[in-house]
């Protein structure tokens, strides 16, 4: 009898790691690509169809970035019609250890928001974008052996914004919560999906005397859902519309639309044919086309993260407008220049990133 409850604890132990191991919902080899169908939300969360658009993802590779072991991810997006013979422009970073699966933060969707709470403070000492992009680290996002329904802190963050002189403290966090697993059908089929919702949120603190802890009062919270089959990660996300009162900071309630991601299919290729790699040098392409009227499409590549400036000239050596100013990571870009209102002649277009400097010609041709 004690060697079968032995053997019986032996297996239960097996099973419960097994089912805890984060890298079993994600796909082994490079070269899977997602392909997923976007919808907006509109303010009661009905999908707007005509602003649906397509993401692609493909696993590239395995690598180490940032400190860890990275399978990273290219994605692009797009309509239906010019989605396939688009060049992927950015790229995800996931690491698993254990039970937990990390995902190198960026805002992401979230720079939608930041940049509507920035327009609308309008406080020239303050940027909300700027102080997330300066948050981008490793996180422990998607905690597989988390209890159902008990919330956790991904990250969290105090700081204090002045308004006509009222200093008003802020708690900007996000916050992570695994839900019960969930059966959903797909057009790839159906799966019983692990779930977790993402929570970013803004929270105004009341700063009671030491040795008491702030009261938190949240402001708004917007929702990440998402739900992860295993060795296909994520099959969909939800992202419903966000009514936000910022009464508390003297500006009017205004509402963020939502996002509905759904997979579309699941393509395993190559990471040729997906026209797709990892840049081993930095390199600034030829615009095209060139002479041009009035767009132009500038293309250069980074074989790492570097704060890079992307800067056009006149034949004067007068600079005529700053296209990119700002950290990139590893990956190959593209910036459209759009010349109208300009006189016809040569243009200079040049790529510093960290030590990197080149300069190429363009001709504006009316």
């Amino acid at each position: 009898m004690k060697r079968f409850i032995y053997f019986l604890l032996l297996l239960i132990i097996f099973e419960n790691n097994h089912a805890q191991q984060a890298s079993d919902y994600f796909p082994e080899q490079p070269g899977l690509r997602w392909e997923y169908q976007v919808t907006p939300l509109d303010s009661v969360n009905n999908e707007i169809e005509t602003l649906r658009y397509y993401r692609h993802d493909l696993f590239i590779t395995e690598s180490n970035y940032e400190g860890k072991l990275a399978k990273i991810v290219q994605t692009k997006s797009g309509p239906a019609e010019t989605i396939r013979f688009q060049s992927y422009l950015d790229s995800l970073f996931f690491h698993f250890s254990g039970p937990d699966g990390y995902e190198y933060f960026n805002v992401g969707y979230l720079g939608i928001l930041l940049s509507v709470l920035d327009s609308v403070l309008n406080n020239p000492n303050f940027s909300f974008a700027e102080l997330f992009n300066s948050l981008e680290e490793w996180y422990s996002v998607y905690r597989f052996d988390q209890t159902i329904n008990d919330e956790y802190t991904i990250l969290q963050f105090d700081t204090s914004v002045t308004i006509d002189g009222l200093t008003l403290p802020l708690r900007l966090e996000v916050l992570g919560e695994r839900l019960p697993d969930d059966s959903i059908s797909t057009p790839i089929g159906d799966f019983n999906c692990k779930k977790f919702v993402r929570k970013f949120g803004i929270s105004y603190l009341i700063i009671p005397p030491p040795p008491l802890p702030p009261i938190v009062i949240p402001i708004f919270f917007l929702n990440d859902s998402i739900w992860i089959a295993e060795e296909y990660w994520i099959v969909q996300g939800v992202i419903p519309a966000t009514n936000v009162d910022l009464s508390v900071l003297e500006i009017d309630p205004f509402f963020i639309p939502g996002l509905i991601t759904k997979i579309d299919s699941v393509i395993i290729t190559s990471v040729d044919d997906g026209k797709v790699f990892l840049p081993e040098e930095i390199a600034l392409e030829q615009n095209y086309p060139n002479p041009f009227n009035p767009s132009t499409i500038i293309k250069f590549s980074l074989p790492s993260s570097v704060y890079a400036t992307l800067k056009i000239y006149n034949a004067l050596g007068e600079e005529v407008v700053v296209l990119l100013d700002k950290e990139l990571t590893t990956g190959t870009y593209e910036f459209e220049w759009n010349a109208v209102g300009l006189p016809s002649g040569v243009y200079f277009y040049r790529l510093q990133a960290g030590s990197f400097i080149e300069t190429k010609k363009m001709i504006l041709l009316k």
